[in-house]
């Protein structure tokens, strides 16, 4: 099929088909005119002739779960000997990270969810000043007065702390220290993908390129996770809740998939293999030190189109592949190559910059 000027009118008769080469012509002349290119001829989607257009119908599956992880680290701050105002655990023995503090991010981004402080309840001397609050001043090493001679001269020092002594630096004075866990968060997202295409794109630009979304699931675990977790959440609870969730997914893909993909076991295998591997955090928990909480759930299908391109220039024959929503090309072999207006231009700028050198070094002599 040409789209060259003689038989332009061949291609906008073609009904549905116009669309699709006019994308494959707009993704070449794009392609084509960008200035890193300096040898690639420009709108070559318009002065090539395009032989065939072989739709291979790419779609792309994902499932993973976004998932909230806390760690703690126990450390101690300064106690002033009042009432605790801030988290405080009721019972090590039973307790959890996700008691306190437990909002999500609505999105599946990475994102960073703070940190916070909960007291065990135990307090201590300090080992820094031995519960005195007060250490030696670093400034005069305890000594308040002295002198120093230079020559013949003597000056007397005075150090404003008065007494020698100065307030502990770890426990801020008060000689008590309150032990405390340090909790971080993190949420990430925990994904999985797999393709339906058999082409010769390479698999890493198909799979991060966009596409057109044709099934998509999410579910949200957040409340019922966190107060069973809570209450005393149980490993085999949590394997009966997934394999819940898992049937009602395979369900829906069953039902909404089947008739968007020319293999649906793919994605069956890859949620099945997905859940199957996912580790039950119930049991895998290190309470009160490293707790990961699923926060919800997500499964797509994407359609990502890709075209397989031949095409003719300058009596050469050439193909290259056009895929994803923004048109990008990749090239199968070798590209046209020849002077163009880009290369000249370039050249030209080294030219000026050579000649702006040997001016300036001529004037410095």
């Amino acid at each position: 099929m040409s789209i060259s000027p003689e038989n332009q009118a061949n291609v906008t008769n073609m009904g549905a088909a116009e669309g699709g080469n006019q994308r494959i012509v707009d993704a070449m002349n794009k392609w084509s005119g960008a200035f890193f290119k300096p040898m690639l001829p420009s709108q070559l989607g318009t002065k090539a002739n395009i032989k065939t257009i072989t739709d291979e119908g790419a779609k792309v599956l994902s499932m993973g779960f976004y998932m909230g992880r806390r760690t703690a680290e126990v450390d101690a701050i300064p106690y002033d000997g009042s009432r605790y105002e801030g988290h405080t655990m009721q019972d090590e023995s039973e307790g959890t990270l996700w008691a306190y503090e437990t909002i999500f991010p609505d999105s599946f981004n990475p994102t960073p969810g703070g940190g916070f402080l909960v007291s065990l309840g135990h307090t201590f001397k300090c080992p820094n000043c031995r519960g005195q609050g007060l250490v030696t001043c670093r400034t005069c090493n305890g000594r308040v007065r002295w002198t120093t001679r230079s020559g013949d001269r003597i000056t007397e020092h005075s150090c404003n702390c008065g007494t020698g002594k100065q307030n502990c630096g770890q426990c801020d004075g008060y000689g008590e220290m309150l032990k405390v866990l340090n909790v971080s968060t993190q949420f990430v997202f925990d994904e999985r993908k797999e393709k339906e295409y058999s082409g010769k794109l390479p698999i890493e630009l198909l799979m991060k390129s966009p596409g057109s979304n044709v099934f998509r699931h999410v579910a949200e675990f957040e409340k019922q996770v966190i107060a069973e977790a809570i209450d005393g959440f149980q490993p085999e609870e949590f394997d009966r809740m997934m394999i819940e969730t898992h049937q009602n997914l395979k369900d829906e893909i069953s039902r909404d998939v089947a008739g968007q993909m020319v293999d649906p076991a793919i994605l069956h295998t890859l949620v099945a293999n997905y859940f199957r591997e996912l580790p039950n955090p119930v049991a895998a928990n290190k309470r009160l030190q490293d707790e990961i909480l699923p926060v919800r759930m997500k499964c797509e299908v994407t359609n990502v189109p890709v075209q397989a391109v031949s095409y003719e220039y300058k009596e050469k024959d050439h193909t290259l592949y056009v895929y994803g929503n923004n048109g990008d090309v990749w090239v199968d072999g070798d590209s046209p190559s020849e002077f163009t207006w880009k290369l000249g231009v370039i050249l030209g700028i080294v030219g000026v910059v050579l000649l702006f050198i040997i001016i300036f070094a001529l004037t410095r002599r």
